[in-house]
């Protein structure tokens, strides 16, 4: 009698004690302490690992808190009870710039869900963005990055070592960008004229400027231009706007002056990799070093932008037949500083109470309802051995990656002789890096496809 007594007694107050949890959990979420919420719910999963609520709790806290990869397979295991997770899904697809996932989460939202028109409003306006940035996407220009600095916004200028012959850059009091070309004669300058931000350009005729004149509306398109460069030949002209055809924020555009016509062409968006739903600041080519720099706040910390450092193509290439997972670290300029990302391998250490295994740490989702945490999970010998195939590539593949970045680094500071002697190697192992994620990518695939069907059976 005493000892179930005890045993009522225990139960009761761990009833007692999980429900204070819960609503500890809960008033945490409410209050936006992500962090700490995240952790109550995880604790609640231990003892309760398929509750959809906490779930989808610890889901949106891992969304909140920036951990996406987290978020999206949460959602994943907290079913569909919640028809609200099919727009947080999407909304962190399209951050991932995964704009077909995107769209599909977004309509699936649409389908189930009875929201306020403001909801629907943005859920379509999302879309629409989705399949913009998912043609540009389907356009990214091949670019060999040579390096990447995180510096303040306001003392940008002092990140682009431009030689003498690419003129030079310079801040007025308002912080807007002055070109002044290699021979002094010719300036171009941001100015805010009523409400609006014009480029405006001035000749120096002697000892004094010309009166500011203002670009045409071909160049002044929009209600923001900003932060002009005119490469050595005088006519091809760069800057920043924020057209709301763009991609987001401001995006570089690029027009050439006809000297037949004395007319500037419609400019256009360079595209990407260069921009990006964020801010892309400025973009120069040094002609003489070879070297370009593009200013972007893209993955950048609060009043502070990363400054690109790439080699001037010879002429435009384009990825072509490459993973669209590839694609995109390229359009993000992700990938001289990423591994071989699957969205199907995570690590295990964002699972509540979870130890690294015989996999290497990591969980491998072969579909909605399969999760192999160990290499033991392997169904198929054949699975298994690609598995460690697909381990033997990535690991190459993350290898030739440091390589690249010191051959990078070499080619920031190399002479003229020294580039030219590097160039093939780099452009060698980016090529073979293109093939091994190709490979990654297929062996995934089949893996799937083997275990799915043994699975079946």
């Amino acid at each position: 009698m005493r000892k179930i007594i005890f045993l009522i007694s225990f139960f009761w107050f761990a009833l007692v004690m999980m429900g204070q949890t819960h609503s500890s959990a809960d008033r945490l979420f409410q209050e936006g302490d992500y962090a700490k919420a995240q952790s109550e719910y995880g604790a609640l999963l231990k003892s309760y690992p398929r509750n959809a609520l906490y779930l989808y709790r610890y889901a949106r806290c891992a969304q909140e808190l920036g951990d996406l990869t987290t978020a999206l397979r949460y959602f994943d295991l907290s079913g569909d009870r919640y028809d609200l997770k099919h727009f947080y899904v999407g909304e962190i697809y399209l951050q991932l710039w995964r704009t077909e996932e995107a769209i599909a989460a977004y309509q699936t939202y649409l389908a189930k869900s009875n929201q306020s028109p403001e909801r629907i409003n943005h859920v379509n306006k999302q879309i629409r963005f989705a399949e913009k940035l998912q043609r540009y996407i389907r356009r990214v220009e091949r670019l060999q990055v040579i390096d990447s600095v995180e510096v303040a916004l306001d003392s940008m200028l002092y990140a682009f070592p431009l030689s003498h012959e690419a003129g030079t850059i310079s801040l007025d009091t308002l912080g807007n960008t002055i070109y002044v070309n290699q021979r002094g004669d010719r300036k171009l300058w941001s100015e805010k004229v009523d409400t609006q931000l014009y480029l405006l350009s001035s000749h120096r005729l002697l000892d004094e400027w010309t009166a500011p004149d203002t670009l045409p509306t071909t160049i002044n398109f929009t209600s923001k231009q900003t932060s002009p460069y005119l490469l050595n030949d005088g006519v091809t002209l760069y800057y920043a706007a924020n057209d709301t055809n763009g991609l987001g924020g401001m995006d570089i555009y690029v027009s050439r002056y006809n000297i037949s016509t004395e007319a500037y062409t419609t400019p256009e968006n360079i595209g990407m990799p260069y921009n990006s739903p964020a801010n892309e600041y400025l973009f120069l080519l040094d002609e003489i070093h070879q070297v370009g720099y593009l200013a972007t706040d893209r993955f950048a910390s609060e009043g502070k932008v990363h400054i690109y450092s790439f080699a001037i193509p010879e002429y435009k290439q384009y990825w072509k037949n490459i993973p669209v997972d590839s694609l995109i670290a390229y359009a993000r300029l992700e990938q001289f500083e990423r591994g071989i990302v699957d969205t199907t391998i995570h690590n295990l250490s964002t699972l509540p109470d979870s130890n690294a295994d015989e996999i290497g740490g990591i969980y491998f989702v072969i579909n909605d309802s399969v999760v192999y945490y160990s290499t033991n999970d392997f169904r198929q010998t054949k699975a298994k051995e690609m598995y460690h195939e697909w381990v033997r590539i990535n690991d190459q593949y993350l290898s030739e990656q440091q390589q690249l970045h010191s051959l990078r680094q070499q080619y920031a500071a190399a002479d003229e002789d020294e580039k030219k002697e590097l160039t093939p190697t780099i452009l060698h192992l980016e090529n073979n890096q293109n093939q091994l994620q190709i490979q990654c990518e297929q062996l995934l695939q089949s893996i799937r496809r083997i275990e799915i069907e043994s699975n079946q059976q």
